[in-house]
């Protein structure tokens, strides 16, 4: 929650989560959501909103941070069987698992 906007979990697709943006006075700004074709979420803002600033980079935050927790989780759920995707340099020690950030280590190698 901000100084003016809060997010309110609205929905649940299994995949991914629905916000409502709402002012702090219960009034709906627009809704926060995953767009396919972008594969990331964004504000789809309703008709008529009209955006400070500050609001602005408060729903950027918010939707990074959905966007972290994305990548996270992903990264873990990729991983968690110990099968970890490193590019090949010659110095193995700068070698880090690309979904992870895992070391190199031998063992996790095919």
């Amino acid at each position: 929650m901000s100084e003016y906007i809060e997010f309110i979990k609205v929905g649940d697709t299994g995949k991914t989560e629905i916000f409502d943006v709402r002012t702090l006075g219960g009034s709906s700004l627009g809704v926060v959501k995953w767009y396919g074709a972008w594969r990331r979420y964004v504000l789809f803002a309703g008709t008529g909103t009209v955006w400070s600033p500050g609001c602005m980079e408060t729903v950027i935050t918010f939707i990074n941070g959905l966007m972290d927790e994305r990548s996270v989780a992903a990264y873990k759920k990729a991983c968690t069987g110990g099968l970890h995707v490193y590019m090949t340099k010659e110095d193995k020690s700068a070698m880090k698992c690309e979904r992870c950030g895992k070391p190199y280590n031998e063992y996790d190698a095919l």
